[in-house]
């Protein structure tokens, strides 16, 4: 049957979730906060930086560099919904094959896959063409959203490249079936092709998830990429929730990347927290270039077909091997 990807635009969450009483610093004090001291480093841009001479897609797609190289010492962790996840995808995939985007082959293995499958045996699939990099795919979903989880480790001995993917659509918390101690031992690989099988360790919100999971994990990631998604309910609409997790994340020492919302193919949706989280992330990653993607690169409503993720891969490398992202990785000679 026709697969279609979770939290796309249309879908409504139903779910009522307590508001949480905000402690200690106020927006205003995340705001001016001083900033923390990064090493510098002069890496090359791969990706425009200057947007005034950018008026449509073929502008961006000169500007763009695909032969970026391969880098290595990554340590980043990729958090939010079908967004998030087929770019978490697409940058394993590019890592997992030495230098090679989904733009440089004949069909894209990971996205098209999701189309045509069941949930479970994408899992496997995409867990499959990952091996033996993507160790860990804690992934299950049946009829009912609210009860998924989609976590996925990425890890790549010989570069020392490092990636989590963790699932958290809307409101709907956060669900592992791994605790924290299994993923820093390097447990046995754990993929669910049994929808009946959901035995869940763990239930969070996003500020439980950074505290009690993601600063936990060893070695701690360097950066914490996230986005709001296309739910409409979701715990961005609350500046409480805004303020926890970019705290959490700072008072872990682990630097925060709100990447902005992508542009739907109808141009009709607007990211209330876009603005807000812009100026209390450390790095805001604004994709509104994506204005200009024509709409035979949608694939539905607000998901891409290639190249769409890869620029948008190419921009984060770029924006964090900047003197702003302050990561500096060594990449091959």
């Amino acid at each position: 049957f026709l697969l279609i990807i979770s939290a796309i635009s249309f879908y409504c969450v139903f779910e009522i979730v307590r508001d949480e009483m905000m402690v200690g610093k106020t927006a205003q004090d995340l705001l001016f906060a001083e900033p923390r001291s990064r090493e510098l480093t002069t890496t090359k841009h791969a990706f425009p930086r200057d947007f005034s001479n950018i008026s449509s897609y073929e502008d961006l797609i000169d500007a763009a560099d695909f032969n970026t190289p391969v880098p290595h010492d990554l340590n980043l962790v990729f958090m939010g919904d079908s967004l998030t996840r087929y770019q978490y995808l697409d940058l394993a995939f590019y890592l997992s094959r030495n230098g090679t985007w989904f733009n440089e082959v004949s069909d894209d293995p990971h996205i098209e896959a999701s189309y045509e499958l069941s949930w479970n045996s994408f899992y496997a699939y995409t867990d499959e063409i990952l091996r033996p990099y993507e160790q860990l795919c804690d992934c299950a979903r049946k009829d009912n959203v609210h009860q998924t989880r989609e976590n996925r480790y990425f890890y790549d001995e010989m570069h020392n490249n490092r990636l989590v993917y963790l699932q958290k659509l809307g409101k709907i918390s956060f669900r592992t079936s791994w605790n924290i101690s299994h993923i820093n031992k390097h447990g046995p690989q754990f993929l669910v092709n049994n929808p009946d099988n959901f035995k869940v360790a763990q239930i969070m919100n996003w500020t439980d998830s950074v505290e009690k999971f993601v600063c936990n994990l060893i070695p701690k990631p360097t950066h914490f990429i996230f986005n709001s998604g296309w739910w409409f309910d979701n715990d961005f609409n609350r500046l409480a929730a805004q303020e926890e997790i970019v705290r959490a994340l700072r008072e872990c020492n682990i630097i925060s990347v709100y990447k902005t919302t992508t542009i739907s193919k109808s141009r009709n949706r607007i990211e209330q927290s876009r603005e807000r989280m812009c100026q209390m992330a450390d790095i805001c990653l604004n994709v509104s270039w994506t204005r200009f993607v024509p709409q035979e690169f949608y694939l539905d409503e607000v998901h891409f077909a290639p190249p769409i993720y890869s620029l948008l891969n190419i921009h984060l490398l770029s924006m964090l091997t900047s003197e702003e992202g302050g990561l500096q990785i060594a990449t091959e000679s």
